[in-house]
């Protein structure tokens, strides 16, 4: 009976000792599966702050593309109207400078029309060289 007892013991230290490694092997797999969950976890939280990092700076760029073209469209707008303005005021002072002469009011001939159309075509072209040098004094 004593036999039977040890041997009885036996099985039972055995398969105890067999659970506890079991236990503690599973115990490691458990440990193991969890660190590759965590470390999953952190590169994703990564690639996502990459990416909301990319978002970020494409909106950043298209931002600034569009403040770049209202700028540029604010700038050529003054540029046309300042453009605009000079050539009224050109205009005023063409209409301020120029008299037509009292017998070009009237064309006696074609050749007449040819002489003042000249009168006003050298007239003009005096004009604007005294208007561009700004040498121009209108009364």
């Amino acid at each position: 009976m004593k036999l039977v007892l040890q041997i009885t013991l036996g099985i039972l230290l055995a398969s105890l000792v067999t659970l506890l490694v079991r236990i503690g092997y599973l115990s490691y797999v458990e440990y193991r599966v969890k660190q590759e969950i965590n470390e999953i976890a952190l590169q994703q939280q990564q690639r996502e702050k990459a990416r909301q990092q990319a978002v970020k700076e494409r909106q950043l760029a298209e931002y600034q593309k569009q403040q770049f073209t209202i700028q540029r469209a604010a700038e050529q707008r003054r540029i046309a109207q300042q453009n605009e303005a000079a050539r009224i005021r050109k205009a005023e002072a063409w209409r301020k400078y120029y008299i037509v002469p009292e017998d070009c009011k009237n064309y006696k001939s074609d050749e007449h029309m040819v002489n003042c159309l000249n009168h006003k075509a050298d007239a003009k072209a005096e004009f604007d060289k005294a208007y561009d040098t700004e040498k121009l004094i209108l009364k």
